[in-house]
Parts: structure tokens; C-alpha cells; sequence
């Protein structure tokens, strides 16, 4: 794996949504290129530094203000995220907490060549007021490296470039590899990767170690622990649509105590997959993502599979331009913990948020998601959206994991029934201008059967409220 170049400058790329040019409506998510920017989901404000726009407050935008001042080759960068929540019914008990989360991000962009451009960032983030929820990882990790890599090549121009370095990066609907922004730490990779994109075509060839964040020391990525890959991206094969096929491989040594592992010995994994999404008569979106997984875990072998189906309606002449949708997720669980097949799905490195439940209580993994709601706009900042979620395991011979991966209900044979529960989410965003973004909402699941049985049985909430300042 890539060493981290000491040389490297810092960069912010700035909480938002999808910076690439969008083929499609922002609804549908999507990119003609198969690696995005940051998409937390929560806003959507630009990620490049360079692209907040002007405004006669300079004092306001001191960064903004500055890179006006200096050469193009040389831009600087800095965010600043505040959220606080609340969680009660923590591990469907009565224990409660609530707290404050702080994201900090100061950056450099340089660019001295066409053919070359360093990058990186540093990053605070911090818990504040909390009692049960842990001072370390996701929550808070102190002033530590977010990114630090080299492009050679142009991404935008030519057909080839290459990265070197730690960096984000994420593949689709970022269900299989993502920065996962929306926890205050977020996810990134040591990481070499080719990048093939001539017209309308990207292919990515990469190899990565996901970095292990530990508060008050420089992060390091696990030895051993890596992922190999191929995504590409194809925008013309089917009309208005992106077609992404992908094959990545995965390995992680027997003696690390990974979620995915579960202590079960060496990981050998390779996850075949595609992901399929466009528009239809102009106002039907859909978005349709599947794939299978084998190889071996310890003894076992992998027999493990998942899929995403999604569709959505704009009624464009509405005055709020509402997008109702419909959605199903599913994802295998282990079926026969005893034998010799191990059947759950590894949901890889997502960004997890708001892609089963908007409060993240369970993963893409041993897992049943009917979902439905509907979003709207308002005065062109406000948008609003309202979801519902019937939630189910795909087999009580299985555990019920969290958005993690993790486990967070060990299995529980005797059950009665699947059912996990249903969650009500109800999200307002702002967005002010190119700078500032606000956003709060509230998700409550009301316990299932099978909830009742394995737990406590207490409802869970979800209350939480952010700003987002680019300065």
C-alpha cells in the first residue's frame, strides 16, 4: 500500500453533495464518473474550494477573499460543521444522551502543472457534553490527516490519470465504498488508483487500505487489510442512464478483529456487482444496485448477495416539485451458523447514512427495507422530506447489525417474528447561499416484535439540527 507523502499540501474538500456534473436530477444521485466527492447527503453544497462564488462580505469568507488575491495555481480551503443530537433509547434501553458534535477542515490546493495538482486536508473533530456515547472514534478524533495525495494527469482533460496517496473516494450511491461524512470523523483510504475516462466512459483501477482512526495519535491503516478493485462508469449504453459494473476483491488478515470477520478466521472476498440508474419519460427516475459475493471466510465459504431497487416521480409543473419514491433493500444473512456457508452480506466500506433508515440503526446486512416518502422544495432553498421504513431481518438465525457493520443485536433463534420495527423520519434543509447550509429533523422506530423480544424493547430517537459554514 501507498506511504503518505510528507511533501503533500492540505485541501478541503467541503461537506456537501455531489460536486461532479450531474447527468441527472440530484434526486437520482447520480455522476457520469463512477468516484465522487464527499456526499453526506444532508446538503448540497459544492465540494471543489474553488467554486463558493463571490460575495461583498469578504470578512465573512476570509478564504474565499484570500484566493482571490493569490495565483490559480494555489487555492486555499476551510469548512467548519456544527451538529447537535440526541439519542434516546440507546441499544433499546432507557439510556439517553445528547451532545455536540464539531468538524473542522483547513486545506491548500496546488496545482502548479496541468498534468499535476497535491492535495490534502487536516481535520478536527470533536464531542462535546456526551455521557454514553464513546470521546473517540466516529465521534471525535483531534487534528489529524484527511487527505494528502498526488494527481498525476488531469481528471477533467486527457483520458488517463493517477493518484497517489491518502484521499476519499467512493463508487455510485457510495452503498459499497464512501466517506461516510455525515459521522463526524468520516472515512478515508490510503489508496493507488488509475483512472481511465475517455468520452463518456470512466474506469477505475485502485488498491486501498481503509485508515484506522484512533484519537491522539496519527491514523494508520491496518496491514494486511486491504481492498482491489475495478468500477467503471458507462454513460451511453443504455439512453439516459448510467450503467456501473464493478469487481473488487478484499482480503483481511484472521487475527484483526474486524465487524467482517466476526473472529472467524482469513477474509478472501470477492463482490461482483452493478449498479444501473436514470430517467424515464422525462419526470420517473429509478436507481437499481445488486450484487453477489463469494470467496472463503476462515473455513467457510462465501455464498452472500444484496440488492437496491429504487423509484422515484417529480411532478415538475407542481409548484414544490414533490418526488414521491418507493424503495426495497435487501441483504443476506447467515442462515446456518453451523455449516460451512457463511451467507452474510459484507456491505464493504459505505457511507451508510440515510441508506437503510435516516437514523442508521441497521446496516446492509441481514437485512428487509420496504421504504417510501416524499420530497419537496421550497422557495428554491428549503427542501423537505418524509420517509417511512418497514424494517425486517432477513433470518433470526443471524444478528442484526448496525449501520457499522457491527453487530448490535447478537442472533436470537427463538424469536417469534422478524420484525424490527417501523421509523417515521421527518428532515428540513436550507440552504442560504454557497456558503451556508442548515439542516435538522427527527427519526423515531417504533419497535418490532422481534425487538421486543431480543432487547429492552425501547423505542428509539433520533432528534439532531447542523450548520455547515464554508469560509
Amino acid at each position: 500500500m501507498p506511504r503518505i507523502f510528507n511533501t503533500l499540501a492540505l485541501r478541503l474538500v467541503v461537506l456537501g453533495g455531489v460536486a461532479a456534473s450531474q447527468a441527472f436530477p440530484q434526486s437520482t444521485n447520480l455522476s457520469p464518473n463512477p468516484y465522487q466527492p464527499d456526499t453526506p447527503g444532508a446538503s448540497q453544497a459544492p465540494t471543489d474550494l474553488r467554486v463558493f462564488g463571490t460575495n461583498p462580505d469578504g470578512w465573512l469568507f476570509p478564504i474565499t477573499s484570500l484566493n482571490k488575491l493569490l495565483p490559480h495555481w494555489i487555492q486555499f480551503g476551510g469548512e467548519f460543521r456544527n451538529r447537535m443530537e440526541g439519542q434516546t433509547g440507546l441499544g433499546y434501553a432507557p439510556v439517553n444522551d445528547a451532545y455536540d458534535l464539531t468538524q473542522l477542515r483547513l486545506g491548500i490546493y496546488l496545482r502548479p502543472t496541468k498534468w499535476l495538482e497535491l492535495v490534502g486536508v487536516t481535520q478536527d473533530s470533536r464531542v462535546f457534553f456526551n455521557h454514553h456515547v464513546a470521546t473517540a472514534s466516529p465521534y471525535q478524533n483531534i487534528w489529524d490527516i484527511r487527505e494528502a495525495y498526488a494527481r498525476l494527469g488531469n481528471s477533467n482533460d486527457g483520458w488517463i490519470d493517477a493518484v497517489v496517496g491518502r484521499q476519499m473516494f467512493s463508487s455510485g450511491d457510495e452503498r459499497v465504498i464512501g466517506p461516510s461524512d455525515w459521522l463526524n470523523m468520516g472515512r478515508t483510504f490510503d489508496t493507488v488508483r488509475l483512472d481511465l475516462h475517455p468520452s463518456n466512459i470512466k474506469v477505475s483501477i485502485f488498491a486501498a487500505s481503509v485508515i484506522n482512526a484512533i484519537d491522539g495519535q496519527i491514523d494508520h491503516h491496518i496491514a494486511g487489510n486491504n481492498i482491489y478493485g475495478i468500477y467503471s462508469g458507462f454513460a451511453r449504453l443504455i439512453p439516459h442512464a448510467i450503467v456501473e459494473p464493478y469487481v473488487l476483491w478484499r482480503v483481511a488478515p484472521g487475527n484483526v478483529p474486524l465487524p467482517e470477520t466476526q473472529g472467524h478466521g482469513h477474509l478472501d472476498e470477492v463482490t461482483s456487482g452493478a449498479r444501473i440508474a436514470g430517467t424515464l419519460l422525462d419526470n420517473f427516475d429509478y436507481d437499481v444496485e445488486m450484487n453477489k459475493q463469494t470467496g472463503s471466510l476462515g473455513p467457510s465459504s462465501i455464498d452472500a448477495w444484496a440488492g437496491h431497487w429504487n423509484v422515484g416521480y417529480t411532478f415538475k409543473n407542481a409548484l414544490t416539485q414533490p418526488r414521491p419514491f418507493v424503495e426495497y433493500n435487501y441483504a443476506s444473512g447467515n442462515r446456518n451458523p453451523s455449516g460451512n456457508t457463511w451467507g452474510t452480506h459484507d456491505q464493504i466500506y459505505p457511507s451508510a447514512h440515510d441508506k437503510m433508515d435516516f437514523a442508521d440503526q441497521f446496516g446492509w446486512k441481514n437485512i428487509e427495507d420496504a421504504r417510501a416518502g416524499v420530497s419537496e422544495t421550497l422557495a428554491h432553498k428549503w427542501t423537505l422530506t418524509e420517509m417511512f421504513n418497514d424494517l425486517w431481518l432477513a433470518t433470526t438465525n443471524d444478528a442484526a447489525y448496525s449501520s457499522s457493520g457491527a453487530i448490535s443485536i447478537a442472533a436470537h433463534p427463538g424469536a417469534t417474528s422478524k420484525h424490527l420495527g417501523i421509523e417515521l423520519d421527518l428532515i428540513a434543509e436550507y440552504k442560504q447561499n454557497s456558503h451556508v447550509d442548515y439542516g435538522f429533523g427527527f427519526a423515531h422506530l417504533f419497535r418490532g416484535q422481534y425487538l421486543n423480544e431480543a432487547t429492552g424493547g425501547k423505542d428509539y430517537n433520533y432528534p439532531f439540527a447542523y450548520i455547515t459554514y464554508g469560509f
